[in-house]
């Protein structure tokens, strides 16, 4: 069965912004969990502008597109780097991903 898993800011992150990596653990032992039962895994990861809002310590969600984009930089890189360290399958699918220009 293929299993889609979205996760955007609120799961990522506490209230405060800062990330909750407790709850980031659980999810990746979860899905490891279904991979290992023979699912098909697709990862939707939002959450860049959050988790480098949280990151840049910039205490709300910036307004304007520049902002937003530093942000968004920021906030991709911290979760490519999270996702590294917990699960490094995803940083192999993501990379094989992007060379097929599927971003």
């Amino acid at each position: 069965m293929k299993v889609v898993i979205k996760i955007g800011t609120s799961t990522l992150t506490h209230a405060t912004g800062q990330l909750n990596i407790r709850r980031i653990e659980l999810l990746v032992k979860v899905m490891s969990d279904l991979k290992n039962a023979g699912h098909s895994l697709v990862l939707v990861s939002s959450g860049a502008i959050g988790m480098g809002v949280g990151k840049l310590s910039l205490g709300a969600r910036p307004a304007d597109m520049p902002t937003k984009q530093a942000a968004a930089a920021v906030g991709q890189c911290e979760l490519m780097y999270i996702y590294d360290k917990l699960f490094p399958t995803i940083i192999m699918w993501w990379r094989r991903f992007c060379s097929l220009g599927m971003t």
